[in-house]
């Protein structure tokens, strides 16, 4: 009896219920789950005038506050292009890269740009950096302004450079974690 009841509330649970939510009861012919959500009344103009959001203004950093493996806005001066050369990807395609050396009056470190990014290696050039990793690259930090972040020429100007605090010359040693 007790298989019979069980083969009875399986079969009445899938058959019925999936039913119900796939909408093959309806009179037209469904196409998943998705027509149950598609029927539903939309609130879309609701949503456009209580969902905006306002942006904040970035917060910049300088370069003595830079730490391995975070996200920082920066505006800094290109001080020396240290190479720039076309490498093949993965998928066989070139792209183009450079490492530079860039800074502010607080310290320095190097970057690397890729593709349209390289346009802006150029000496002397004044960057803001948003969102730019700054990453660990063979025991050493160096920033990079991926998907995520956005590179663009600046009107400030950044009269010197401090050479002396170069955070890319601080060697970090991995350490496992037990």
């Amino acid at each position: 009896f007790c298989f019979v009841f069980f083969f009875f509330c399986f079969f009445f649970f899938f058959f019925f219920f999936f039913q119900a939510e796939d909408g093959i009861r309806d009179v037209e012919r469904s196409r998943g789950l998705g027509d149950v959500y598609k029927r539903q009344v939309s609130t879309q103009s609701t949503w456009d005038t209580s969902m905006k959001k306002t942006l904040r203004k970035p917060t910049f950093n300088r370069f003595n506050d830079i730490e391995p493996a975070k996200r920082w806005n920066l505006i800094a001066k290109v001080v020396k292009v240290e190479t720039v050369s076309k490498i093949k990807r993965i998928d066989a395609d070139p792209v183009d890269i450079a490492i530079c050396k860039v800074g502010d009056e607080t310290g320095c470190a190097m970057i690397l740009l890729k593709g349209p990014q390289v346009a802006f290696a150029k000496e002397e050039k004044v960057l803001v950096l948003r969102n730019a990793l700054s990453k660990i690259v063979k025991d050493r930090v160096r920033l990079e302004v991926d998907i995520w972040g956005k590179i663009e020429e600046s009107s400030s100007a950044i009269k010197t450079v401090n050479l002396a605090n170069n955070i890319s010359d601080t060697e970090y040693e991995a350490i496992p974690v037990k």
